[in-house]
Protein backbone atom coordinates (compact mmCIF):
# COMPACT_ATOMS: atom_id res chain seq x y z
CA UNK A 1 0.00 0.00 0.00
CA UNK A 2 1.14 3.62 -0.99
CA UNK A 3 1.03 6.73 0.90
CA UNK A 4 2.57 10.05 0.06
CA UNK A 5 5.07 11.96 1.77
CA UNK A 6 3.55 14.59 3.96
CA UNK A 7 5.83 17.32 2.42
CA UNK A 8 5.92 16.94 -0.80
CA UNK A 9 3.02 14.82 -1.39
CA UNK A 10 5.27 12.49 -4.03
CA UNK A 11 3.63 8.90 -3.45
CA UNK A 12 5.98 6.76 -1.39
CA UNK A 13 6.07 3.17 0.23
CA UNK A 14 9.13 3.96 2.95
CA UNK A 15 8.92 6.58 5.03
CA UNK A 16 11.12 7.94 7.85
CA UNK A 17 9.53 10.36 10.61
CA UNK A 18 11.26 13.47 11.16
CA UNK A 19 11.78 14.01 15.25
CA UNK A 20 11.04 17.81 14.96
CA UNK A 21 7.83 18.23 12.93
CA UNK A 22 6.51 14.64 13.18
CA UNK A 23 5.76 14.28 9.32
CA UNK A 24 6.66 11.43 7.72
CA UNK A 25 8.43 11.98 4.46
CA UNK A 26 10.70 10.36 2.10
CA UNK A 27 14.01 10.10 1.27
CA UNK A 28 14.43 13.12 -1.14
CA UNK A 29 13.05 15.06 1.68
CA UNK A 30 15.41 13.98 4.25
CA UNK A 31 18.01 16.47 5.02
CA UNK A 32 20.53 14.84 7.26
CA UNK A 33 20.49 11.91 9.72
CA UNK A 34 22.83 10.14 12.36
CA UNK A 35 22.88 7.89 15.25
CA UNK A 36 22.34 10.04 18.62
CA UNK A 37 22.76 6.53 20.53
CA UNK A 38 23.56 2.94 19.64
CA UNK A 39 19.34 2.42 19.14
CA UNK A 40 18.05 6.17 18.76
CA UNK A 41 18.29 7.33 15.29
CA UNK A 42 17.75 11.50 14.38
CA UNK A 43 15.79 11.95 11.65
CA UNK A 44 16.11 15.97 10.50
CA UNK A 45 13.87 17.33 7.21
CA UNK A 46 14.44 20.15 4.76
CA UNK A 47 12.04 22.35 6.46
CA UNK A 48 13.54 22.19 9.97
CA UNK A 49 16.63 22.48 8.80
CA UNK A 50 15.89 25.86 7.78
CA UNK A 51 15.07 25.92 11.37
CA UNK A 52 18.28 27.42 13.80
CA UNK A 53 16.53 26.05 17.04
CA UNK A 54 15.73 22.80 15.62
CA UNK A 55 19.28 22.86 13.73
CA UNK A 56 20.80 23.11 16.99
CA UNK A 57 18.97 20.55 18.58
CA UNK A 58 19.89 17.99 15.57
CA UNK A 59 23.50 19.03 15.64
CA UNK A 60 23.39 18.56 19.77
CA UNK A 61 21.68 15.20 19.05
CA UNK A 62 18.87 15.73 20.89
CA UNK A 63 15.17 15.15 19.71
CA UNK A 64 12.37 18.15 20.45
CA UNK A 65 10.22 16.52 23.37
CA UNK A 66 6.86 17.76 21.28
CA UNK A 67 6.76 14.99 18.64
CA UNK A 68 6.68 11.30 19.21
CA UNK A 69 9.03 9.07 17.72
CA UNK A 70 7.19 6.44 15.97
CA UNK A 71 8.48 3.85 13.08
CA UNK A 72 7.32 2.12 10.33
Amino acid sequence: MAMLCERCRKEIYKYVVCNYCGRKICNDCMKSSQRASKTNRLVICKDCWSDMKKRKAYKNKVALAEVSVTTQ
